[in-house]
């Protein structure tokens, strides 16, 4: 095959792949009875830490996402119990975002979630060497970078 077509059929899977990581960010789980989250809700999450209060911007800049984008996660995740937002104490324009007791608890049985799907995920590499799997780390870098390169 030559290097056109192979390139045509790697963006091909990539698209097809894009759609299921879509679709499994889109679904809904009950991570702890009774509390329904969507993945990125929880991503919202583990980017906060158990013990440690970030400000809305600080979020933002870990998720690469804008402060709006931010402050309509915490409004959701505050509603459902799982954080608080308060005042910066030392300076008042900022609002602070921490964990609940509950989040604090949908945290830490995400690690272990997380280590579960890991596991699942690298039975599919089984026959993989690291060295295989560090090209494939490679080759999704080099593809972000080819979709935000200007032409």
């Amino acid at each position: 095959m030559d290097r056109m077509r192979l390139f045509e059929k790697y963006i091909s899977e990539k698209h097809e792949t894009t759609i299921a990581h879509e679709h499994y960010l889109d679904t809904m789980r009950e991570y702890s009875p009774g509390t329904d989250l969507y993945m990125r809700e929880m991503h919202f999450m583990m980017e906060l830490e158990p013990d440690c209060d970030l400000s809305v911007s600080e979020v933002s800049e870990k998720m690469n996402v804008t402060v709006g984008a931010t402050s309509q996660m915490a409004t959701k995740l505050e509603k459902k119990g799982l954080i608080t937002r308060t005042p910066d104490p030392s300076d008042k324009r900022r609002t602070m975002i921490s964990l609940t007791e509950d989040g604090k608890k949908m945290y830490y049985e995400h690690k272990e979630y997380d280590k579960k799907k890991i596991q699942i995920i690298g039975r599919f590499f089984n026959d993989y060497s690291n060295e295989e799997l560090e090209k494939v780390i490679e080759s999704e870098r080099l593809f972000r970078q080819a979709l935000i390169a200007k032409e």
